[in-house]
């Protein structure tokens, strides 16, 4: 592998050779982009290995707990001079271990707190977008059956969040298990966007087409990335042709960012050898 900043040298998969990432910043009528969890590397080196190639950079922050996920303020600014420099945008996605619609208002307040601390930290970068997760479960991990209590108080940690300076029209909610219908209520009563998540309609056999139809419009923000035997956050390789067909039909006049949220070079190089095929207009439904 070459240094941080220039082509994937000899990256393998598969037992085969790539001789370098393709150069696809500015090709598509969407922002490009995938996560800064590429390289087993930290943060740093992650952004410069990508910048030459993507338009944007998802900032993978999932894990509140680990303090070393918070980029330094000295970090910040690394990033954003970078970004000048390359031309590249971010997004950032807040911490998914997070749950605003727990019964314990002291953990809502906690959970609030600490999405706070991560976006304040990265307003300097000026993102596109904040991708938050409305996690259905409580915070001890099993799911609430009570879909009104949990709506309320999500609803209430939402309006703390804006009271305390969390601007929410910088914020697209992504579906998690569930469709996106299901956050619709709370997206009127706040002017949320979505962050529309092909993989997890996959991996939850929901109807993608339809899915598409009503949501992409509201998306600016879409995550893509293969489903295998309920595994997600795979390489577009395992995307079924019918679904690829149906998918790159929708994203061929869309001027939002697609993110291939995949976490390896693995995944990365034959996500990026199939998303080569909007360009070349070769996909079909």
């Amino acid at each position: 592998m070459a240094a941080p900043g220039g082509p994937a040298e000899g990256a393998s998969r598969g037992g085969g050779k790539v001789n370098s990432l393709p150069f696809l910043k500015g090709r598509f009528p969407f922002r490009l982009a995938t996560t800064s969890y590429i390289l087993p590397a930290p943060i740093l080196p992650n952004l410069r290995f990508l910048a030459r190639h993507f338009d944007e950079v998802e900032l993978v922050l999932f894990e509140s707990g680990a303090e070393s996920n918070l980029p330094t303020p000295g970090e910040i600014r690394e990033m954003a001079r970078l970004a000048t420099e390359s031309d590249l945008t971010y997004n950032v996605h807040l911490p998914g271990d997070l749950f605003f619609g727990d019964p314990d208002p002291a953990r809502r307040r906690q959970f609030c707190d600490t999405a706070l601390r991560f976006y304040e930290r990265t307003l300097p970068l000026n993102p596109t977008w904040y991708i938050l997760h409305l996690d259905s479960r409580k915070a001890d991990g099993q799911v609430e059956e009570d879909q009104n209590a949990w709506h309320d108080r999500v609803r209430e940690s939402l309006e703390s969040l804006g009271r305390q300076g969390l601007d929410l029209r910088q914020v697209v909610v992504e579906n998690l298990e569930y469709r996106l219908e299901r956050l619709l209520p709370l997206a009127a009563i706040f002017d949320l966007a979505f962050c529309l998540d092909i993989g997890h309609l996959l991996r939850y056999r929901h109807d993608v087409a339809e899915q598409l139809q009503s949501f992409l419009p509201k998306s600016p923000m879409v995550h893509l990335h293969g489903v295998r035997d309920g595994i997600d956050h795979l390489g577009l390789d395992h995307l079924a042709p019918k679904e690829w067909g149906c998918i790159c039909q929708a994203l061929r006049e869309y001027r939002g960012g697609v993110s291939l949220e995949v976490f390896s070079l693995e995944d990365l190089i034959p996500s990026l050898e199939r998303i080569q095929e909007l360009v070349r207009g070769e996909a079909r439904p």
